[in-house]
C-alpha cells in the first residue's frame, strides 16, 4: 500500500479512537466480554468426531477445542497459527507459495500441504479436489471462525480418505454483528465485518479484505551466488454467507489471495514470482424425520479452487544459442490449476435406546481436474525432446498441458454404534470405501471410556485410515524435474491411543499416549531421475501429548501443552520431536493481557548431495494486551515474535539448504466494534 494511504489508515483509526474514548462510560454497560470460564470449554458440543454431539468428556477422540474467547485471548489472526498450539501438530512455511503454511499430524508430512489432515468448514470437507491439500486456505482468516475443533489420530471410518492423521473442523460465526479496523507495521489494513439477520430464516454476511507490505528478507539468489532482498506482499479478501432456517442451511464462502516475490516453487524471483488462489465452498443440508427414531440429513458440496502460480524456472541466457528467434530471457511462465468437487452425503442417527445409538450413511463424491496447463516463453514440448532450436514467445504463448485433467469418483458406506453399558462408554464403527481404479478400503474404529470417579476418565481407542493417491499425484506429467505416478497405492494407518483425563471445576488435565503403523505411506521420492511420490516402506511412530488448562482464579488462566515423540519416521527428517506451548491470560476490570509461545525442537532440512542441514531450535513469543472502552467498542495491540528471533522452517528443495526464513517481530493494532 502507498505510504499515503497507509497515514490514512493510521488517521481513520485514530479519529475513531477519539470518538469512542469520549463516550461515557459506566460500569455496569460493560459486559463480562473476557470471560475465561473453563466450564465454556469443557461444555463445548463437538460433533465433528462421531457425528453426534459429545464434549471433551466423553469424546472418543484426543481432541483440542480453541473458542472464540480463546481465539481473541491468544491474538492470532490466521489458521495456521492457530494450529501450533495444539499437541502433536506441527506447523511449517514451506517454499511452494509465500504464503504455504502446512501442517502435520503426529509426525508424518509429505513435504505438502496438509494433505494428510482433512480440513472441514461446518462439517464439509474443504480440501483441494485434485491434490487434496489446502494451499487454497493459505491465511484463512480466524475472524470469520466461531471455534475450532481439533482431532488427532484417524478419521476415515467416518469420513473416508484425507482425514489420515487428524480433522480440524472449522465452525464459522452466528449471531453476529461487528466490525474491526486493523493495522500494524507489515499490515496495511484489515477490515472485518459482520452482521446477523434474524427472522424466519436467519442470514449472515461476513466480509474479510486485507493488503500487507509484506516483510523483507536477505537471502541466497536462486541463479548467483550474491544475496538479495525480496519480501513477501499480498492482498486478500474473503466473503462468507450462510442462510439458515428450522431444518436447512446453505452456506457459501469465497476467497481469494495475491500473493508476489519471495519463494515460488522453492526460488527467489522478484521479477516473475507471482500467485493468485482463489476458493469457493457452496453447501447445503436439510434435516428430516425418516422416522420416529431416526434423524436423518442430506448434504451437498460444492468445492471448487483455482490457483496460478508464476515463476522463473533458469537462469538468464541459459537458452539464448537454441532458441529461435534467439532470447536470453529465463525460462519463466504460469501453471494454472482449476479443480472441482461435488459430493452427495446422507447421514443418519437412529436413537435405537437411552443407551444405545447408530448412525449409517452413504458417500458419493467425484473430484475432477478441470484445467492443468502450463504457459511458458520457451516450448516446452520441445525442450523435453531436445528439439532444437526451441521456440521462444515473448508473451508467454507456449501452452503445455501439466496434468491429465482426470476425474476421481468413489462411494463410501460407513455405520457405527454407541452404547454405555456396565459403566463404560463403547464406540464400535467402520466405513468402506471404493475407489475408482484402487482396491476397496475398510476402515475400523473401536474405543471404550471408563469413568473411574466423577473427575477422571481413561480412554482405550483405536482406528484404522487411508488416503487415496491423490490427482495430482498421479496425473502429473512429466516436466523438467517433476512427474507424476500412476502406480501409486492408497497409504493406510493404525493408531492407538491410551488417555487419562482430569476434569475439575478449575482445572483439564489430559496425558496420552499414542503409537501410530503406517503401511505404503506416500512420500517424495525418485521415479526415473524426476521427483515424484512413492510408496514407502512400512514405518511406523510413537510419543506422548500432554494438554493442561488451569483456572487459577476467576481473572486468570494458563495453558499449557507438550508433545514428545519417541520414534519419528523415517520420511519425518523435517519434523521436530519435541514440541510445546504455553499462555497466560489474565482479566483484570477493562484490561485483557495475554502472553503466550510456541516451542519447536531441531528439525532438519534437504541440503545438496542428499545431505542435510540442521535448523535450530527455537521459542517464539507473542503478547496481546486489549483493553474493553465500553460494551461495544474495544482495542486490541497484538505482537507476534516479541524477541525478534530468526527462526527457519525446512524447506521442500534442496535449493534452500539454510532453511524458509520466517517472520521477524510485527505488531498490529486492531479497533473492535460490537453492535
Amino acid at each position: 500500500m502507498p505510504e499515503q494511504a497507509s497515514k490514512g489508515v493510521v488517521r481513520l483509526t485514530s479519529g475513531a479512537l477519539i470518538t469512542v474514548l469520549m463516550t461515557p462510560l459506566w460500569a455496569e454497560e460493560i459486559a463480562d466480554i473476557y470471560s475465561l470460564s473453563l466450564a465454556d470449554l469443557l461444555n463445548v458440543k463437538i460433533e465433528s468426531n462421531t457425528l453426534t454431539e459429545k464434549t471433551i468428556r466423553d469424546i472418543p477422540a484426543p481432541a483440542t477445542i480453541f473458542t472464540r474467547t480463546e481465539i481473541d485471548a491468544l491474538g492470532v489472526r490466521y489458521l495456521h497459527e492457530l494450529l501450533e498450539f495444539v499437541p502433536g501438530y506441527q506447523v511449517s512455511r514451506y517454499s511452494t507459495y509465500p504464503y504455504e503454511y502446512s501442517a502435520s499430524s503426529r509426525g508424518l508430512s509429505d513435504g505438502s500441504s496438509s494433505k494428510k489432515i482433512l480440513f472441514l468448514l461446518d462439517g464439509h470437507a474443504i480440501n483441494a479436489p485434485r491434490s487434496g491439500n489446502v494451499a487454497h486456505l493459505a491465511n484463512f482468516s480466524l475472524q470469520h471462525v466461531e471455534r475450532v475443533e481439533i482431532l488427532r489420530g484417524p478419521g476415515s471410518s467416518i469420513y473416508g480418505s484425507n482425514a489420515f492423521t487428524g480433522v480440524v473442523n472449522i465452525v464459522s460465526r452466528k449471531d453476529i454483528s461487528a466490525a474491526s479496523l486493523s493495522s500494524g507495521n507489515r499490515l496495511d489494513y484489515d477490515l472485518f465485518a459482520a452482521h446477523s439477520f434474524q427472522d424466519t430464516l436467519n442470514l449472515t454476511i461476513q466480509a474479510n479484505i486485507a493488503d500487507a507490505r509484506g516483510e523483507p528478507y536477505l537471502v541466497a539468489d536462486s541463479y548467483s551466488n550474491q544475496r538479495v532482498t525480496t519480501s513477501d506482499p499480498f492482498k486478500q479478501h474473503s466473503l462468507h454467507v450462510a442462510l439458515e432456517g428450522e431444518h436447512s442451511r446453505i452456506e457459501w464462502h469465497t476467497r481469494e489471495l495475491q500473493m508476489a516475490d519471495f519463494y515460488h516453487t522453492s526460488r527467489i524471483s522478484n521479477q516473475y514470482n507471482r500467485s493468485l488462489q482463489k476458493a469457493q465452498f457452496l453447501f447445503a443440508e436439510h434435516e428430516f424425520q425418516l422416522t420416529e427414531q431416526i434423524q436423518s440429513t442430506l448434504l451437498m458440496d460444492w468445492v471448487e479452487t483455482e490457483i496460478h502460480n508464476g515463476n522463473q524456472s533458469t537462469a538468464p541466457g541459459l537458452f539464448a544459442t537454441i532458441s529461435q528467434p534467439a532470447s536470453d530471457e529465463p525460462l519463466h511462465g504460469v501453471g494454472i490449476f482449476e479443480d472441482r468437487r461435488i459430493a452427495l452425503n446422507w447421514q443418519n442417527n437412529w436413537s435405537y435406546s437411552p443407551q444405545t445409538n447408530v448412525q449409517f450413511g452413504l458417500e458419493w463424491q467425484q473430484n475432477s481436474e478441470l484445467r492443468a496447463e502450463g504457459y511458458t516463453n520457451f516450448d516446452l514440448v520441445s525442450l523435453l525432446s531436445r528439439d532444437y532450436p526451441i521456440q521462444y514467445f515473448p508473451n508467454t504463448d507456449s501452452v503445455s498441458k501439466i496434468g491429465t485433467e482426470g476425474s476421481q469418483r468413489f462411494m463410501g458406506a460407513y455405520t457405527q454404534i454407541q452404547t454405555h453399558a456396565m459403566g463404560v462408554d463403547w464406540i464400535l464403527g467402520g466405513r468402506y470405501d471404493r475407489y475408482q481404479g484402487l482396491s476397496g478400503q475398510f476402515n475400523l474404529r473401536l474405543g471404550a471410556i471408563f469413568y473411574p470417579t466423577d473427575a477422571w476418565q481413561l480412554k482405550l481407542l483405536y482406528g484404522e485410515a487411508f488416503r487415496a493417491p491423490e490427482i495430482s499425484e498421479t496425473g502429473l506429467i512429466r516436466g523438467i524435474t517433476r512427474a507424476g505416478n500412476p502406480y501409486l497405492i492408497s497409504e493406510s494407518i493404525n493408531t492407538t491411543d491410551i488417555i487419562l483425563q482430569y476434569l475439575g471445576d478449575d482445572l483439564l488435565l489430559s496425558v496420552g499416549a499414542f503409537y501410530n503403523h503406517y503401511t505404503h505411506p506416500i512420500i517424495v521420492g525418485d521415479v526415473d531421475g524426476l521427483v515424484s511420490f512413492v510408496n514407502g516402506t512400512q514405518q511406523s511412530s510413537q510419543g506422548l501429548e500432554t494438554e493442561l488448562h488451569w483456572q487459577l482464579n476467576n481473572q486468570t488462566r494458563l495453558r499449557v501443552t507438550a508433545t514428545h515423540f519417541f520414534k519419528l519416521p523415517t520420511a519425518a527428517f523435517r519434523e521436530s520431536d519435541s514440541m510445546a506451548s504455553i499462555q497466560l491470560t489474565n482479566q483484570w476490570q477493562r484490561w485483557q493481557t495475554s502472553l503466550s509461545a510456541v516451542y519447536r525442537a531441531e528439525r532438519e532440512t534437504e541440503a545438496l548431495n542428499n545431505d542435510l542441514t540442521t535448523l535450530d531450535a527455537y521459542w517464539l513469543w507473542r503478547a496481546r494486551i486489549a483493553y474493553q472502552m465500553n460494551k461495544d467498542w474495544s482495542l486490541a495491540l497484538n505482537i507476534d515474535n516479541i524477541a525478534n528471533t530468526d527462526y527457519r522452517s525446512p524447506s521442500i528443495s534442496a535449493e534452500i539448504p539454510d532453511g524458509v526464513p520466517n517472520k521477524r517481530r510485527n505488531w498490529t493494532l486492531s479497533l473492535n466494534w460490537a453492535f
